[in-house]
């Protein structure tokens, strides 16, 4: 057996298909036992490798669609211990699902003719320009020994790991039907995660993602279920179909009540955003007006108990915390005033290095995306951030408002809200870097910008 390359028919390969077959499991074994931890955790991740090569050598969509579902409900493995202060690593099953899906899309480029690496789209420049920033600031950092090379390089890539995740969907979306089928397959991954949550709720603890460990981070769900509520919100406002919009309508609701069950004061945050540009960029203020009145309405009678005393507790300082912070005449709880803490230790670091920054764990954790850029890739990396994000925009408004194919328009007045989201909720969590979030935001980025593609290519017979 030979391979004759991608489903597109392009260029040909004349290495037989062992050959490929087994360079991929020797990068997946050297993985292995590259990870530290015990024999027992090599030979899974191991044997989870050599699984997601044959998947995803064989049947690259059977692949991204192991990667949609891993996204949410993916087990973790301890890399190491503390690598870098107050940080420690660690290794997902996806990681392994989307290293060796990239990995395997590498060799298919060496191998065949016209078969590119990465598509070419309107955001390579920006995230090539936030990835060489992110590399420059941290090698610095490590170069002034303000930054472990390891630590440092190790974060860099689980940040970029979702770049990764927006180009293997872009590189291989061949049509519409397609998009469709890997949306549905993302919403169902949403609703499991959502009826996982729903468990969670008697047990009177904040509701958190599966396979979030001990803790949890229900700021992370909060951030995740706000982005998703976006696209069906963006969905429901374009199409027409009655019997589809109750069916996002119903949805909605399903991931409000974990949403509020988060107690995620900066998920709160981030849904004003988000009505907000759904109001000015939609087509029905008048519904949405009557909509948000009669949640103002209904709020002091529905709004659960716990979701008003995290609102109103904000503003009581905790009696035996001796670090409250004030604004005014207004003191916080302990948890927003550690946050106002970290801000101020975050610029104080900033001063010290405005340019470059500390480099990327050169500064301990901080709760926000923008405090921690300026500490980490100074005014730099600020910058190549809010240049990605203004093309990001740019992009999905024209694509909102030129599209004459409605899962297009849908998809792009979602992500727009999506994207507003998380940049309020992004003032009290580190958004744009936590990989359960950015991975399902990359990917309907990549669907979006597919789909838009495809249509232009097509256009003007382009199929609704």
């Amino acid at each position: 057996m030979r391979i004759t390359g991608r489903e597109t028919g392009k260029g040909s390969a004349n290495l037989p298909v062992y050959v490929v077959l087994g360079l991929m499991i020797l990068f997946i074994t050297l993985l292995a036992f590259l990870v530290s931890g015990g024999m027992q955790l090599k030979m899974v991740i191991l044997i989870l490798g050599i699984i997601a090569t044959a998947i995803c050598f064989f049947n690259t969509e059977m692949a991204l669609y192991l990667i949609i579902f891993a996204m949410l409900f993916s087990p973790e493995f301890s890399f190491g211990g503390e690598i870098a202060e107050g940080r420690s690593l660690v290794l997902r099953v996806e990681d392994i699902i989307i290293l060796v899906t990239f990995f395997s899309w590498v060799l298919k480029t060496a191998l065949y003719e016209g078969v590119g690496l990465i598509i070419r789209t309107p955001l390579n420049r920006p995230i090539k320009i936030y990835v060489l920033v992110s590399l420059v600031t941290t090698l610095l950092g490590t170069i002034f020994g303000k930054v472990n090379l390891a630590s440092g390089l190790l974060y860099v890539f689980k940040y970029m790991e979702y770049f990764l995740v927006f180009f293997m969907f872009a590189n291989n979306i061949t049509d519409r039907d397609q998009v469709r089928r890997f949306v549905i397959a993302a919403l169902i991954v949403a609703l499991f995660t959502a009826l996982y949550a729903f468990i969670q709720i008697p047990l009177g603890a904040r509701v958190t993602a599966p396979f979030e460990g001990q803790n949890g981070e229900p700021n992370t769900l909060g951030g995740y279920l706000i982005l998703i509520i976006s696209v069906l919100a963006g969905l429901w406002t374009v199409y027409q179909d009655k019997r589809l919009r109750l069916i996002l309508v119903c949805f909605i609701g399903l991931l409000f009540v974990p949403f509020l069950f988060t107690l995620s004061r900066s998920s709160y945050l981030a849904a004003i955003p988000m009505f907000i540009t759904l109001f000015i960029f939609s087509d029905k203020k008048l519904l949405l007006s009557f909509l948000l009145f009669v949640f103002i309405l209904a709020t002091p009678f529905l709004l659960p108990e716990k979701v008003k005393g995290r609102i109103n507790e904000t503003f009581i300082p905790d009696p035996g915390f001796d670090k409250t912070e004030v604004i005014g005449d207004v003191g916080f709880d302990s948890s927003t005033s550690e946050r106002i803490y970290s801000f101020k230790y975050a610029m104080n670091k900033w001063r010290q290095h405005p340019l470059f920054g500390w480099g990327v764990t050169g500064v301990g954790l901080i709760d926000s995306t923008y405090f921690r850029l300026l500490a980490e890739m100074g005014l730099l990396g600020l910058l190549s951030f809010l240049y990605l994000i203004g093309v990001i925009g740019l992009y999905l408004y024209a694509a909102y408002r030129e599209s004459q194919d409605l899962l297009v328009k849908g998809l792009a007045l979602g992500m727009i809200a999506g994207t507003a989201a998380l940049l309020g909720h992004s003032v009290g969590a580190a958004s744009f870097i936590i990989v359960r979030i950015m991975e399902p935001y990359w990917f309907f980025m990549a669907c979006v910008i597919s789909l838009r593609q495809l249509e232009q290519a097509a256009s003007p017979a382009y199929e609704r």
